[in-house]
């Protein structure tokens, strides 16, 4: 019996000392997929704000077009929208105008989400 309470001793000793290593294994493998998965995150939810910030700054600028008949403001306008560096372009149609806008996004560390979003909006004009 004390034989056999001694290698219990012993083999749980032995275990106690051969996991030790383990978990530091584990976390050194664990802890960059972690972080990569959260840088992830952070930039495909910057890069989603960037284009629905991008998506209102057209629908904003197609609806001042139309309501003020005025294409002067619109570049500024995007702008405090979207940010400093969104550019606009407008395209006149018989009946329409198109307002497409450009905005950058910060570029991710992986390399793997889009650099710039873009957005659209087409606004008719209304004849009284």
């Amino acid at each position: 019996m004390w034989f056999s309470h001694q290698f219990k001793k012993l083999v749980r000793q032995s275990c106690a000392l051969a996991d030790s290593g383990t978990v530091t294994a584990e976390f050194a493998i664990l802890l960059p997929v972690v972080m990569a998965l959260a840088m992830l995150i952070l930039g495909l939810t910057r890069t989603v704000i960037v284009g629905l910030n991008c998506q209102e700054a057209a629908r904003v600028a197609a609806r001042e077009i139309v309501v003020s008949e005025n294409s002067a403001r619109v570049s500024a306008l995007v702008r405090s929208i979207a940010g400093s560096a969104a550019t606009v372009s407008l395209s006149e149609h018989a009946d329409s105008i198109t307002v497409s806008t450009q905005c950058p996004v910060i570029a991710d560390a992986l390399g793997v989400l889009p650099m710039r979003m873009s957005g659209r909006a087409v606004a008719f004009h209304h004849e009284s």
